[in-house]
């Protein structure tokens, strides 16, 4: 067998691996499983949801009354010698909240809840933009990694023929050395890129809450929705939905709402009671019954007492809690005033750098590629025709696999361009 025979034999083994140019035409469902296993098992995540429950047990007992006091009395003057005094009563007090201070609570309380659910909104966007970046490294780094196989697989084929062939004196020992040296790079290689795989599937573990010994399926290729989509309804999207900008209002209002109550707590609530009493005296002196006979003088008493008490209270001694709370008003309102200015920014750079990562796809795809496959052939061709050396067809071999891998890695910064373009623009754009 000739060299020729056995470059080419590597260049058709070489490219009849499996397609690199992926398919756009739906949604990558692994991702998503993903981040689905994640909500369902990361335990960071399953804490954060916890946080619901708390915030709803916060909001019942915002709305609890004041509960009313029962008081129970009994006075004798025994144990000071002074016998025959004795008094009993019973008192009833109940606390009438002012200026509307439960209502307001309820509001502060209210909000409370509201941001809980919008900060899992957050965390489900993040976590999400999180899984999706590291799940196109690990999709690529595996499919260059399946490349380098072929690759290696191809030049240990085409050393055993070169000597075979060198054996016979029909090649050059130089031609198996040649061939040698790129097996070896390629092993370097393929060691780089297994150890960087097996951290990204370990990092996808732990974010996704998966243990080791987990199945973790990886696809062969990445799939980015094929839809053009327009920068200013991205932009308008994320002014409805982004939850970070839903969390800086809901600052905003529920400091608003603390404004209020701080406010309310200046007015002093109101203590009514209602108190029954029973006093009984007797005296040394002697009185005359209605048959006429002496008996001890008794007095027997029977009171009932309303009251209404009010603290005297003035605005001073909530001051601080106004102040406190009027400046976080403040600090919600310009955190919110920046991430409206900032988010439609941030979205146009991330739609600018998926733009531009998809049309390097294409151009790829398109003229490269391709191209780089013809400019092989005609290498082999000229080899043919003795008017090359192997090694210069090796390195137009080796030009093309790392024209292949440069195309892996645009497909994956497409697929991370579109995920951060997808979180800037709050998440779930298909």
């Amino acid at each position: 067998m000739t060299a020729t025979r056995v470059v080419s034999l590597s260049l058709a083994a070489l490219l009849a691996s499996a397609p690199l140019r992926a398919q756009a035409d739906k949604a990558d469902t692994t991702a998503s499983d993903l981040v689905r296993i994640a909500i369902e098992r990361n335990r960071d995540f399953l804490a954060l949801r916890q946080r619901v429950d708390e915030a709803r047990g916060l909001l019942r007992q915002a709305g609890v009354r004041p509960v009313p006091t029962v008081e129970i009395e009994g006075a004798t003057g025994r144990p000071l010698r002074t016998v025959g005094e004795e008094e009993y009563s019973a008192g009833y007090f109940h606390v009438v909240e002012t200026s509307g201070k439960r209502d307001k609570r309820v509001q502060v309380a209210r909000k409370s809840l509201d941001l809980v659910e919008s900060e899992i909104s957050e965390r489900i966007r993040q976590l999400s933009f999180e899984i999706k970046t590291r799940y196109a490294e690990a999709v690529a780094e595996k499919r260059k990694l399946d490349a380098i196989d072929r690759l290696i697989g191809v030049n240990r084929e085409s050393i055993r023929l070169t000597e075979a062939r060198v054996s016979t004196g029909d090649a050059a020992p130089l031609e198996a050395q040649l061939l040698l040296t790129e097996l070896n790079r390629a092993d370097a290689q393929r060691a780089v890129l297994v150890g960087r795989l097996e951290g990204l599937q370990l990092d996808l573990r732990r974010i996704a809450g998966m243990a080791r010994s987990d199945t973790l399926p990886l696809s062969d290729r990445l799939v980015v929705p094929g839809a053009d989509y327009r920068l200013e309804e991205l932009q308008e999207r994320a002014a409805r939905m982004r939850p970070d900008l839903r969390i800086a209002r809901l600052l905003e209002e529920q400091a608003a709402a603390e404004v209020d109550l701080a406010e309310a707590q200046t007015h002093p609530d109101l203590t009514v009671s209602a108190r029954y009493s029973q006093r009984n005296a007797r005296f040394d002196a002697f009185g005359l019954n209605a048959a006429g006979a002496p008996v001890p003088l008794r007095d027997r008493d029977h009171i009932v007492t309303f009251g209404l008490a009010i603290p005297l209270l003035t605005r001073k001694r909530n001051q601080g809690n106004i102040d406190a709370a009027a400046s976080r008003v403040v600090a919600a309102r310009l955190r919110r005033e920046y991430l409206e200015a900032a988010i439609p920014l941030e979205l146009e750079a991330a739609y600018q750098r998926w733009s531009a990562a998809r049309r390097y796809v294409d151009l790829l795809d398109r003229g490269v590629i391709e191209q780089s496959e013809k400019n092989l052939e005609v290498i082999r061709q000229a080899y043919n025709l003795g008017q090359l050396r192997v090694l210069d067809v090796l390195n137009e071999q080796r030009r093309l696999i790392e024209t292949q891998l440069a195309y892996i890695d645009a497909q994956a910064e497409q697929f991370r361009a579109f995920a951060e373009m997808e979180r800037a623009a709050g998440g779930g754009i298909q």
